[in-house]
């Protein structure tokens, strides 16, 4: 089998346990095969990454091996004299990746999903006693009926301009629906809102440009972003985190 295309793949992690072992034993076993692997990383755009440490110490125990057994064996050829520079090469690369393969950007329509889904799948429920109008929209909300739950935060709006709860969640449940246009107007509202002592308003508008991805939204949401770091405000652990993959 030709294990050349692999390469990649089992830097990444990603090779079948059965080709694993094959493409190590190759290694160990085949100096020409070791040359190419060498050849092939040090040819690409490279940098260190932790997640190859195992792949690392892999190579490393392998090349230890073929010392030992290299004290009581005779070279044979220039590729075997070669053969410790090469299988040196082979430990390094397996400390590299290439930037384009490897180090793509995570999306940040991903990164943006990731946050909604973890944080905005349900809302939360207060127990017992009577229930009011901001309760009846969450728990329409965490039924799924979304366009309920936005025509019920819509309408507390309506009867209470002041009602900065109302917008947020409001804000939550046109995102969740994707109607982005009517999340970032009601997030701006939530924003300009005085008195609140946490206000996600500016980091939540951020995380309505990232799922949109109009043109310019990634550019917008960035400069939020750096705002929302910058002035301490609601989600700066987040954005700051963001910010080092955008």
């Amino acid at each position: 089998m030709n294990l050349l295309p692999h390469i990649d793949d089992y830097f990444m992690g990603q090779l079948p346990d059965e080709m694993k072992n094959e493409f190590e034993s190759k290694i160990s076993q085949d100096p020409v095969f070791a040359e190419e692997v060498a050849f092939y990383l040090s040819a690409k755009n490279i940098l260190l990454t932790d997640a190859i440490k195992e792949r690392k110490e892999r190579f490393a125990g392998i090349y230890q091996q073929y010392k030992g057994t290299q004290k009581t064996a005779k070279s044979s050829g220039i590729i075997r004299k070669l053969w410790p520079y090469v299988a040196a090469a082979a430990i390094l690369g397996a400390l590299l990746i290439g930037l384009n393969t490897w180090l793509k950007p995570v999306p940040v329509k991903q990164m943006a999903d990731q946050y909604v889904k973890e944080h905005f799948q349900t809302l939360s429920v207060t127990m017992g006693g009577k229930e009011d109008s901001l309760q009846t929209g969450r728990r329409l909300y965490n039924e799924g009926k979304l366009n309920d739950a936005l025509a019920q935060f819509e309408s507390i709006m309506n009867r209470d301009t002041s009602s900065g709860e109302a917008k947020k969640l409001a804000g939550i449940v046109a995102l969740h629906l994707g109607q982005y246009n009517k999340a970032l107007k009601y997030f701006e509202e939530l924003e300009n809102y005085p008195g609140l002592r946490v206000n996600p308003g500016k980091f939540y508008q951020a995380i309505t440009l990232m799922e949109r991805g109009q043109s310019g939204d990634k550019e917008l949401a960035k400069q939020l972003l750096i705002k929302v770091e910058e002035e301490n405000l609601e989600g700066k652990k987040q954005a700051r985190e963001w910010l080092k993959k955008f």
